[in-house]
Protein backbone atom coordinates (compact mmCIF):
# COMPACT_ATOMS: atom_id res chain seq x y z
CA UNK A 1 0.00 0.00 0.00
CA UNK A 2 2.93 2.34 0.37
CA UNK A 3 3.60 2.61 -3.12
CA UNK A 4 -0.28 3.54 -3.73
CA UNK A 5 0.26 6.87 -2.61
CA UNK A 6 3.72 7.80 -4.14
CA UNK A 7 2.12 6.84 -7.63
CA UNK A 8 -0.75 8.70 -7.12
CA UNK A 9 0.53 11.38 -6.20
CA UNK A 10 3.10 11.47 -9.20
CA UNK A 11 0.62 10.65 -11.39
CA UNK A 12 -1.13 13.65 -10.51
CA UNK A 13 1.80 15.62 -10.77
CA UNK A 14 2.56 14.29 -14.11
CA UNK A 15 -1.36 14.95 -15.33
CA UNK A 16 -0.86 18.53 -14.23
CA UNK A 17 3.07 18.98 -15.56
CA UNK A 18 1.12 17.71 -18.93
CA UNK A 19 -1.79 20.21 -19.03
CA UNK A 20 0.72 23.03 -18.99
CA UNK A 21 2.78 21.37 -21.64
CA UNK A 22 6.10 21.46 -19.92
CA UNK A 23 8.61 18.96 -19.89
CA UNK A 24 9.59 16.81 -16.64
CA UNK A 25 13.15 19.21 -17.48
CA UNK A 26 11.21 22.36 -17.61
CA UNK A 27 9.45 21.88 -14.47
CA UNK A 28 12.26 20.33 -12.72
CA UNK A 29 14.47 24.05 -13.63
CA UNK A 30 11.62 25.30 -12.19
CA UNK A 31 10.65 23.55 -8.93
CA UNK A 32 14.83 23.92 -8.29
CA UNK A 33 15.01 19.53 -8.44
CA UNK A 34 16.78 16.93 -10.47
CA UNK A 35 14.62 16.21 -13.57
CA UNK A 36 15.76 12.28 -12.90
CA UNK A 37 14.52 12.73 -9.10
CA UNK A 38 10.94 14.12 -10.63
CA UNK A 39 10.58 11.43 -13.33
CA UNK A 40 11.21 8.79 -10.67
CA UNK A 41 8.81 10.10 -8.37
CA UNK A 42 6.35 10.62 -11.09
CA UNK A 43 6.19 7.05 -11.41
CA UNK A 44 6.04 6.18 -8.30
CA UNK A 45 9.53 4.95 -7.39
CA UNK A 46 10.59 8.16 -4.87
CA UNK A 47 9.12 9.58 -1.86
CA UNK A 48 8.43 12.86 -2.16
CA UNK A 49 9.73 15.28 1.03
CA UNK A 50 6.80 18.33 2.07
CA UNK A 51 8.96 20.88 1.09
CA UNK A 52 9.72 19.05 -2.36
CA UNK A 53 5.97 18.93 -2.74
CA UNK A 54 5.50 22.45 -1.80
CA UNK A 55 8.38 23.65 -4.61
CA UNK A 56 6.71 21.36 -7.17
CA UNK A 57 3.24 22.74 -6.49
CA UNK A 58 4.56 26.43 -6.48
CA UNK A 59 6.16 25.81 -9.68
CA UNK A 60 3.24 23.91 -10.95
CA UNK A 61 0.59 27.18 -10.14
CA UNK A 62 -1.13 24.87 -8.06
CA UNK A 63 -1.86 24.22 -4.41
CA UNK A 64 -0.74 21.15 -2.57
CA UNK A 65 -3.96 19.59 -2.21
CA UNK A 66 -4.61 19.09 -5.62
CA UNK A 67 -2.10 16.30 -6.00
CA UNK A 68 -3.72 14.36 -2.52
CA UNK A 69 -7.69 15.83 -3.63
CA UNK A 70 -7.95 12.51 -5.95
CA UNK A 71 -9.11 14.85 -9.05
CA UNK A 72 -7.39 14.07 -12.03
CA UNK A 73 -6.26 16.63 -14.55
CA UNK A 74 -6.91 16.52 -18.01
CA UNK A 75 -4.69 17.14 -20.74
CA UNK A 76 -4.90 18.74 -23.99
CA UNK A 77 -2.22 18.64 -26.59
CA UNK A 78 -3.86 21.49 -28.91
CA UNK A 79 -3.66 24.02 -25.64
CA UNK A 80 -0.35 22.96 -24.81
CA UNK A 81 1.81 24.73 -26.77
CA UNK A 82 -0.21 28.13 -25.20
CA UNK A 83 -0.27 27.14 -21.80
CA UNK A 84 3.81 25.63 -21.65
CA UNK A 85 3.79 29.67 -23.27
CA UNK A 86 2.19 31.25 -20.73
CA UNK A 87 3.33 29.18 -17.74
CA UNK A 88 6.84 30.02 -18.94
CA UNK A 89 6.53 33.86 -19.21
CA UNK A 90 4.60 34.17 -15.85
CA UNK A 91 8.23 33.11 -14.41
CA UNK A 92 10.04 35.63 -16.04
CA UNK A 93 11.21 39.01 -15.10
CA UNK A 94 10.28 42.63 -16.29
CA UNK A 95 14.24 42.22 -18.14
CA UNK A 96 13.13 38.81 -19.34
CA UNK A 97 9.68 39.85 -20.65
CA UNK A 98 11.05 43.25 -22.05
CA UNK A 99 13.83 41.34 -24.38
CA UNK A 100 11.47 38.22 -25.26
CA UNK A 101 8.73 41.22 -26.60
CA UNK A 102 11.53 42.71 -29.11
CA UNK A 103 12.26 39.20 -30.21
CA UNK A 104 8.49 38.30 -31.22
CA UNK A 105 8.15 41.55 -32.64
CA UNK A 106 11.55 41.48 -34.85
CA UNK A 107 10.28 37.55 -35.16
CA UNK A 108 6.55 38.90 -36.97
CA UNK A 109 8.13 41.64 -38.61
CA UNK A 110 10.11 39.27 -40.78
CA UNK A 111 7.02 37.11 -41.96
Amino acid sequence: MENDIRAEVGLRIRQLRKNKGLSIEELAHLAGVHPNYLSEAERGKKNFALTTIEKIAKALGAAVSEFFSGRTATYSPKASRTNKLSYLLKAADDKELDFIIRTVKFIIKRK
